[in-house]
């Protein structure tokens, strides 16, 4: 009601797992976890050394920052009112604790709410003028443009605006007709109504204007205003983080209003999604009312799936036949007409939002009403943009001879008069944009005449550059058949391998190349000139295996000879292998070593045999060495017989038993091509061989299933 103030009830009903306080007298923080005392909160706009949690703990240290007047004083006034307790968030928040920093960004809301008074400061404003004075800089206020204050303006139940001396300018009552001014929100919210009254579009467009220093905190400031959570993920960009603000309120409310925003004009080409990507497109958007979905009955609700958003939608042919507008079911506070959107159809249930920068007026909801069809509008993945600008003209190139490469002389070039050596061992070179033909930088040695050339282009990219032996030009541009930009290059020569890497500097366009030399004779040389190439085959094995009467586990601790994409997770390991015929250099077996309980161990080979993907083997190899085991199959020209082989332990230490190995194809996804199995069982009374192991004892049984020698 309109000139009569209206009384709410506080409450403080909510318990909050930690919420920390600062006491006014002491300036000492304290924890809370349930009963949390009546409280003062402060909303103000972050400035030069705001005092930390960390900060706070020492006073001392404290005082030193220039934040600490603001603390000091906002604990003076509420001091002044006998509030024992504030809650300031610069001190009041370990943000080093990412856990703490989510739960506190989840709960702002509510501690603002929670709180008897709110004392707003504002530290670019001075009562000399009134705030409904036009000389006044109330309306000006920093405070008015952030987003985080947004919900610290709504929260709470008493809000005291103050100036930069800290005098009272007024109340959130008193100025209720200036602040609606300023933020476009109704007055009648600052007169007691409830803000889920109004429509979603309606509360998103009172944050269309408002900034934050971080992306993502245009969404995260807004869950308390709709009442949902979701955990902050700073990093992933603030159309993402607005994406999932949007999909966590379609959770809890049908109103299709989430849908009424306008993209800027410079996108009316564009296909688009059902989403907004920012608050911003909701700028327009005041005085949409919640949509009435009662016109459609029970095909009101709408959800994401993972091809999009599947919803119900009042259709009206347009145009050609694939054109549509789709009614949202939302009329206008102004003079009730109904808003529709542009709609393409792109297969036989998906859509797009098509002319996104339009929200069309429609005096009614028919014929739209005619031809409601359930389809799936697909929105467009968030694509991350970098933050790095790349020049277009000029770019410099500065070539550098490391202290390897410098046996090699710059001898030839096409010439420039954009070429230029700022010293002996750098050559600096400033392309003209492509169709130009580029230069050609050619570096040769002294005594064997050893030569390679460097090839440069601007082609639209930051840098373009190619390298080959020898001094003469290339036949075709490189670019023609690569279209991207090298970040780096080796090539062998007789005498070793020489490489260029581009090194990225502080200068905008300047662009360092740097020539490195690598010896024949260095034994790093085959890494630097060879590309990986992942084996086609590979085995999982057991990482553990349950020994049965030895009462415990066996597990994984070796594999020999180690390879580069071995992998190993908590049940399993992936041993990747290569067929005889695939080129590989490594014989195609490894030897696996598990230990038992009692700290003895021994080996099983696994391998693959013959040509294409090969004939999978195994065989359980008794103790010795994992290099003796090695070699005894290095020496032999077939390791041993194709098919299953089993083999039995027993030890005197222990209960003993048989271990049987066996390999079969997957039947399932997994890594790799094939599964070896390993299985403890029963102690057999047969003795085949003794050995002895320090003092232990080892007999081995060993049997062959499948003993068909391999050709």
């Amino acid at each position: 009601m309109a000139g009569q103030q209206l009384l709410f009830p506080f409450h403080n009903s909510r318990l909050l797992s930690l919420m920390r306080l600062l006491n006014t007298n002491t300036l000492k923080l304290a924890e809370f976890y349930a009963d949390i005392p009546r409280y003062a909160i402060l909303s103000h706009t972050w400035e030069k050394e705001e005092v930390t949690f960390q900060d706070i703990q020492n006073l001392e240290t404290a005082r030193l920052k220039a934040g600490f007047v603001k603390v000091s004083n906002a604990c003076a006034r509420a001091r002044n009112y006998d509030f024992e307790w504030i809650w300031i968030d610069s001190c009041c928040i370990n943000k080093e604790s990412s856990a703490e920093l989510s739960e506190a960004i989840n709960s702002m809301y509510q501690y603002y709410e929670d709180a008897a008074v709110c004392y707003v400061y504002l530290y670019d404003v001075s009562i000399e003028f009134h705030p409904r004075n036009p000389k006044s800089t109330f309306k000006d206020s920093r405070w008015f443009k952030r987003g985080w204050t947004l919900q610290e303006l709504l929260a709470p139940y008493y809000v005291v605006f103050l100036d930069k001396d800290w005098v009272r300018i007024g109340t959130r009552w008193t100025l209720r007709d200036v602040v609606s001014v300023i933020t476009s929100i109704p007055v009648e919210v600052f007169e007691g109504r409830d803000i889920n009254r109004y429509s979603v579009a309606q509360r998103m467009s009172w944050a269309a204007s408002r900034e934050t220093t971080r992306a993502e905190d245009q969404a995260y400031s807004l869950m308390g205003i709709f009442g949902v959570s979701m955990p902050p993920i700073y990093g992933e960009g603030g159309a993402k983080a607005f994406m999932r603000l949007q999909q966590e309120i379609i959770k809890i409310s049908d109103d299709r209003s989430i849908f009424a925003w306008v993209a800027a004009s410079s996108e009316h080409g564009e296909n688009r999604g059902l989403l907004a990507k920012s608050p911003y497109e909701f700028r327009t958007s005041g005085e949409v009312k919640a949509s009435e979905s009662d016109c459609i009955g029970d095909r009101s609700s709408y959800s994401f799936g993972n091809n999009g958003l599947h919803i119900h939608l009042p259709l009206e042919s347009i145009g050609d036949g694939d054109l549509f507008l789709a009614c949202l079911l939302c009329q206008s506070e102004r003079d009730g007409s109904f808003l529709s959107f542009y709609l393409r159809k792109t297969s036989r249930h998906q859509y797009a939002r098509c002319y996104p920068d339009q929200l069309v007026f429609r005096p009614t909801l028919q014929p739209a009403l005619k031809n409601i069809q359930e389809l799936t509008v697909t929105e467009n993945p968030i694509a991350r943009r970098s933050r790095f600008t790349t020049p277009r003209y000029p770019v410099i190139y500065h070539v550098d001879l490391l202290p390897s490469a410098r046996h090699f002389l710059f001898t030839d070039t096409i010439s420039s008069p954009a070429v230029y050596f700022p010293d002996p061992n750098r050559v600096s070179v400033q392309p003209k944009p492509w169709p130009s033909s580029g230069y050609r930088l050619t570096y040769k040695t002294q005594v064997t005449k050893e030569a390679f050339t460097i090839h440069l282009w601007h082609i639209g990219f930051p840098y373009y550059y190619a390298l080959h032996l020898g001094d003469q030009p290339f036949e075709e541009p490189p670019f023609l058949t690569d279209p991207f930009p090298d970040d780096g290059t080796v090539v062998r020569s007789d005498s070793g391998a020489i490489s260029v890497y581009c090194e990225m500097t502080g200068r905008l366009g300047d662009q360092r190349l740097e020539i490195d030399f690598i010896d024949q004779d260095s034994l790093e040389i085959d890494f630097w000139t060879q590309t990986l190439q992942p084996p086609r085959s590979g085995f999982i094995v057991p990482y553990k295996v349950d020994s049965g009467g030895l009462n415990g586990i066996m597990q994984l601790i070796g594999v020999y000879p180690s390879d580069f994409y071995m992998k190993t997770f908590q049940d399993m390991a992936y041993i990747p292998m290569s067929p005889p015929d695939d080129g590989d250099t490594a014989p195609p077996f490894r030897i696996l070593t598990y230990r038992t309980p009692g700290r003895s161990s021994f080996h099983v080979a696994i391998g693959l045999l013959g040509p294409s993907s090969g004939t999978p083997w195994t065989e359980v190899v008794g103790p010795g060495t994992v290099e003796q085991a090695y070699q005894s199959y290095i020496n032999r020209s077939r390791p041993g017989k194709q098919g299953l082989r089993q083999t039995f332990i027993l030890s005197d230490s222990f209960i003993g038993g048989r271990l049987t190995a066996s390999v079969q194809e997957r039947s399932s996804l997994q890594l790799g091509t094939h599964l070896l199995h390993l299985k403890w069982m029963p102690p057999f009374e047969r003795r085949d061989e003794k050995r002895k192991q320090g003092n232990k004892e080892l007999i081995l049984f060993s049997t062959t299933v499948g003993s068909d020698e391999l050709e």
